[in-house]
């Protein structure tokens, strides 16, 4: 069985960009904050999804934030590109992200303003997604939109949604996850009988369920989520060895455990900035073997500025923004740079960061004594680049996985 992986998409339907491709101030202030190449975001989901239709995986799974912002028309016009892959025999699971339910910032640019436009709620994220997961699953959560479904006999998908949008404000949304104590007990009675049944169980949640580096959840806790060391544990103990996630845009996997108690948590890059990856995975559910490989958009049929090709406008355009985020960040705790500091030190930072988005991170000597350097100058600043910089087993872009349960 073949398996494609996708997450966050960050989809902005072109309706809600002035003449399609608006990059005024509203959005270009938007896009400095939050590094994600929005203006192309349609067609790099057109051209995976031409990919995936010449790939032709049986399944694939989407691991939350399908939209920019939970747009309505967003929401409708990406679960109308899901039912051509549906149309093409490729079965559709997805999972909410942080930004797809109930968010204030659902808006339309238009030059320097941004305006609202109608966001969805739970329920009608389930409607519009209705075929992707839902409509045929076996179990539904009553407390959330987790789910499990029978992706083929033998293997069941659970969809398991650990956002907190029942918690988002007019002007404010929350980027963490928690799994409900609710959840997690409808989670142990599916796992229950896919045990009995001997079914294997493949996870899909946005939040990252395993840390990807030592302190992640304290340097960036809104991405891995919370209570996630006891309730990883938990389900490899319940026989989970796979769940695919999402949130942190990196392409990394990480394992908790050993023996017959493995837990990967294999997480895929985001769809809208560098380095735009999706995972194939192929499945042996009678050989208990699953390989992961990793796949990359270089081309888009779109007008890139400058006649850069798309690799590199995509590797720019994040660099560039990300030393401004860093810039700022790093005045903030637990850091506390004085913002001279911060401006010289950030492109290390950016370094570090998109070395661990890449994943199979691997620094050169001129890299090291940059980090070496803020031994003295800010202990805490050395620990999160060492920790960036350490790629923690296994490997990430190619990794065959030898299964355990059930």
């Amino acid at each position: 069985m073949k398996i494609a992986v996708i997450t966050d998409i960050h989809y902005l339907d072109p309706s809600l960009l002035k003449n399609g491709a608006d990059t005024g101030k509203a959005l270009t202030d938007y896009m400095n904050r939050d590094p994600k190449m929005i203006p192309y975001g349609d067609p790099i989901f057109r051209e995976v999804l031409e990919k995936l239709e010449a790939e032709h995986p049986d399944i694939v799974l989407v691991a939350g934030d399908i939209t920019k912002d939970g747009e309505k028309v967003s929401h409708l016009t990406v679960s109308h590109l899901f039912r051509e892959l549906e149309s093409e025999h490729i079965k559709v699971f997805v999972v909410p992200g942080n930004h797809d339910i109930n968010n204030p910032f659902a808006n339309r640019y238009d030059g320097d303003k941004a305006y609202p436009t109608a966001s969805v709620s739970a329920d009608e994220f389930r409607q519009i997604y209705s075929d992707f997961g839902f409509s045929h699953a076996l179990s539904k959560d009553p407390n959330s939109l987790s789910y499990v479904s029978e992706a083929a006999p033998g293997l069941w998908i659970l969809g398991i949604d650990d956002c907190k949008y029942k918690e988002n404000k007019p002007d404010s949304d929350v980027t963490a996850g928690k799994i409900t104590p609710q959840t997690m007990q409808w989670i142990h009675d599916q796992m229950k009988i896919a045990r009995q049944k001997n079914i294997m169980v493949l996870g899909l949640m946005h939040h990252n369920m395993i840390e990807h580096y030592a302190g992640q959840s304290v340097l960036d806790p809104d991405y891995v989520t919370d209570n996630w060391e006891a309730n990883a544990d938990t389900l490899r103990a319940w026989g989970m060895n796979i769940i695919f996630t999402g949130h942190y845009h990196a392409n990394d996997i990480a394992l908790r455990g050993n023996g017959a108690t493995r837990l990967y948590d294999i997480e895929t890059g985001a769809l809208i900035h560098t380095p735009v990856c999706y995972r194939i995975v192929d499945l042996s559910v009678k050989k208990k073997e699953l390989n992961v490989r990793t796949k990359y958009i270089t081309s888009v049929s779109a007008s890139i500025p400058g006649g850069l090709d798309f690799v590199n406008y995509s590797n720019n355009f994040f660099s560039a923004r990300l030393d401004g985020i860093f810039s700022y960040r790093l005045t903030q705790p637990p850091f506390l740079f004085t913002p001279q500091l911060a401006v010289t030190s950030a492109p290390t930072f950016r370094n570090a960061f998109i070395a661990h988005t890449n994943g199979d991170e691997k620094i050169s000597a001129e890299e090291q004594a940059k980090v070496d350097a803020f031994a003295q100058i800010s202990p805490i600043g050395y620990q999160a680049l060492t920790t960036l910089w350490t790629d923690l087993p296994p490997t990430d872009n190619t990794l065959n996985i030898k299964l355990t349960a059930p």
